[in-house]
């Protein structure tokens, strides 16, 4: 998701030939680059998807074992940064059981919020864990999980800027609890945008 020029899914599409892998984004500039180097290479496991998170074919519901967003920006940060279930939802239902979610994030005042730390992410895990979303790991990214991510974004990132890794597993939510038995209520708003006092 939000997958910019699509290096990352070039890569394993690449690397795992036995792969299909995806690139979702809703700017369709970016992902032209990424499909016409698909083309070039001959990658037939690599597709390209121009949509945005709320309007994802019902064709891709549990398609996927994996699913990778790194350094999202606009709504897609927005979202993944406030628990919101209209970006977390159809995220989810991207993911086949056990399926998982990798997230690579990096936010700050610059960018409208406060930032983003791995307590930032444990502080949301009832709200992804609403959504059969069950944080798995979280913590500070190393420099070869940036490199990993094949992220033109990450290039830009000043030096030292805080990166968090998250994971999560696809869990089914029965009865409207969350893994540990708290309820799923209504959603509270989080806001972690400066206000003046």
């Amino acid at each position: 998701m939000g997958a910019g020029d699509g290096g990352y899914v070039l890569h394993r599409a690449r690397s795992e030939p036995s792969t299909l892998a995806i690139a979702i984004d809703a700017s369709p500039d970016a992902l032209a680059a990424g499909s016409w180097r698909a083309k070039r290479a001959r990658l037939a496991n690599a597709a390209f998807l121009v949509e945005g998170i709320e309007r994802l074919p019902s064709a891709l519901a549990q398609v996927a074992d994996e699913v990778t967003v790194h350094f999202p920006w606009g709504s897609l940060l927005r979202g993944v940064l406030h628990g919101d279930r209209a970006v977390l939802g159809p995220i989810a239902g991207l993911l086949r059981p056990h399926g998982e979610l990798r997230l690579l994030l990096s936010a700050t005042p610059r960018d409208g919020f406060a930032e983003a730390t791995p307590e930032t992410l444990h502080a949301l895990a009832h709200e992804y864990a609403c959504l059969g979303l069950e944080l798995l790991e979280v913590r500070s990214a190393s420099v070869s999980d940036v490199a990993a991510s094949r992220s033109s974004w990450a290039k830009r990132l000043r030096r030292g800027g805080l990166v968090v890794f998250a994971r999560y597993s696809r869990r089914s939510s029965r009865r409207g609890l969350t893994s540990a038995g708290t309820p799923c209520g209504p959603q509270s708003i989080h806001s972690t945008r400066k206000r003046p006092s």
